[in-house]
C-alpha cells in the first residue's frame, strides 16, 4: 500500500526548509508527498518561472522522494467571469507537473457556475499532460455524485477521482452508512484516496478558532481523533494510493510512521 502526505505551504518556513520537511516525511517511510508548487513561487501571473523550478527539482530529487502536485483550491474551472485568469494558472500548474516528472495533479472540483466551462477545461489539461503519462485526479470539494459527474462527462482516460473521504463524511453530515454508499459511487474511479478526520458536522457555522470546540467543518484532523470509520472504508478498495492531509503543523510533527498509520487505520 503506497500513503502520502500532504505538505501544506505553512510548513514550509525559514526555519523549516522543503528539503528537511521532506526529509522527516521520508524517515517515516512515507512513499511520496504533495506539494504545492505555486506556493513555491513557481508560478506568477499564470507563468510558470523556470529558475525557481529548477531548483525544486533539485531538492526533491536530492531527497528521493516521489511526489504529485496540486492545484490551487481557488482554481474554479466554473467562474465564467473570470475563466481565462483560473485556466492560465491550471494551464501553468500543468506544465509544472509536466517539467518536474510529477505523475498525478489532484485539482477540486468547481463550486459554482457553469459546469460546461469546467468540463471543457478538464478536457483541454487532460489532453495536454496525457503524452507525459500524467493522470488528473479532481477531488470532490463535498458532494461524491458532483465531481463523479464531471468525471464521467470530461470522458479521458486520465481522468479519475481523488476521494477525499473527510469531504464525503461531511457531505452525508456524519452519517456513517450514507459515507460508505457515497464512497462505494467513486470506488472504481479513484485514482487517490484522502484521508483526515472530524466529527461530519456542517452547522452552526462559527469562528474558525472555535471550530474545534464545536466539532464543526473541516477539521484536518488525525485519523482516530473524529468519528470517520476509516475500516470499513479501506475495505471498500483494492490497492489504491492513500494520502494523509493533516493541517496543523504540531499534528503533523506528530504523524505516526507509515506501519503505524496503516494499524491506526484499520483499527477505526
Amino acid at each position: 500500500m503506497e500513503i502520502g502526505v500532504t505538505i501544506y505551504p505553512h510548513f514550509v518556513t525559514k526555519d523549516k526548509t522543503l528539503a528537511s520537511v521532506l526529509a522527516d516525511v521520508k524517515i517515516k517511510n512515507y512513499d511520496f508527498v504533495s506539494i504545492f508548487p505555486h506556493t513555491l513561487g513557481l508560478i506568477m501571473n499564470g507563468v510558470v518561472i523556470e529558475k525557481k523550478l529548477r531548483n525544486i527539482e533539485t531538492t526533491l530529487r536530492g531527497v528521493g522522494i516521489d511526489y504529485i502536485v496540486r492545484m490551487p483550491t481557488s482554481v474554479n474551472l466554473r467562474d465564467h467571469i473570470y475563466y481565462t485568469r483560473h485556466f492560465r494558472v491550471a494551464r501553468a500548474m500543468a506544465d509544472v507537473a509536466i517539467k518536474l516528472g510529477a505523475k498525478v495533479i489532484v485539482m477540486q472540483s468547481g463550486r459554482t457556475g457553469r459546469l460546461d466551462l469546467e468540463i471543457e477545461a478538464i478536457q483541454q489539461l487532460a489532453d495536454m499532460v496525457a503524452p507525459f503519462n500524467i493522470k488528473i485526479a479532481l477531488e470532490n470539494t463535498f458532494s461524491v455524485k458532483d465531481t463523479l459527474y464531471v468525471v464521467d462527462n470530461v470522458e479521458r482516460e486520465n481522468v479519475g477521482f481523488a476521494l477525499d473521504v473527510a469531504h464525503a463524511f461531511l457531505s452525508a453530515q456524519g452519517d456513517a452508512d450514507k459515507l460508505l454508499e457515497d464512497v462505494k459511487l467513486g470506488t472504481d474511479k479513484t485514482v487517490i484516496l484522502m484521508i483526515h478526520d472530524n466529527f461530519g458536522k456542517l452547522f452552526p457555522q462559527v469562528e474558525p478558532e472555535d471550530a474545534l470546540a464545536y466539532g464543526v467543518g473541516d477539521l484536518h484532523l488525525l485519523p482516530g481523533e473524529g468519528s470517520i470509520p476509516f475500516g470499513k472504508v479501506l475495505k471498500l478498495f483494492g490497492d489504491v494510493p492513500l494520502l494523509l492531509k493533516v493541517k496543523d503543523p504540531e499534528k503533523f510533527a506528530k504523524v505516526p510512521t507509515k506501519h503505524g498509520l496503516i494499524e491506526l487505520l484499520t483499527s477505526l
